[in-house]
């Protein structure tokens, strides 16, 4: 399997999500690796974002009462982080470069719930531009 070796706590960890049309969409929290058969180094298959993944890696009181806001929040998610196929990352440098729109990516969940949920009810929120 071809591919870059990566230092990914350095390189990937933390990181700034932009999509193609260069709009911030979340922060890389986590990674999903997946062990190749017949050995070698894991291959990133995913990153994980959002505030699910962050309480997982915090981990302790804070990361599950964490966990447990972002679930409520969520109303009907299956309470999973949201992941990114590692397949849209077009490049990484100060941050993670995707090949598709925010609006295609799980990362826009809990903003879209936010922004139907809640901002669409205060006064004048319709009348804000995109």
């Amino acid at each position: 399997m071809a591919g870059r070796v990566l230092e990914a706590g350095l390189q990937l960890l933390d990181r700034q999500l932009v999509d193609r049309d260069g709009r911030l969409a979340g922060k890389v929290d986590d990674l999903e690796l997946e062990l190749p058969e017949g050995g070698g180094p894991p291959v990133v298959t995913a990153i994980l974002a959002g505030p699910g993944a962050l309480a997982r890696r915090i981990g302790g009181r804070l990361g599950a009462g964490l966990e447990a806001l972002a679930s409520r929040l969520r109303e009907g998610d299956d309470g999973r982080p949201a992941r990114v196929s590692f397949a849209v990352v077009k490049r990484i440098g100060s941050a993670v470069e995707l090949s598709v729109p925010r609006a295609e990516l799980e990362t826009n969940r809990l903003e879209a719930w936010t922004r139907d949920h809640l901002i669409a009810h205060l006064p004048g929120a319709g009348d804000a531009p995109e």
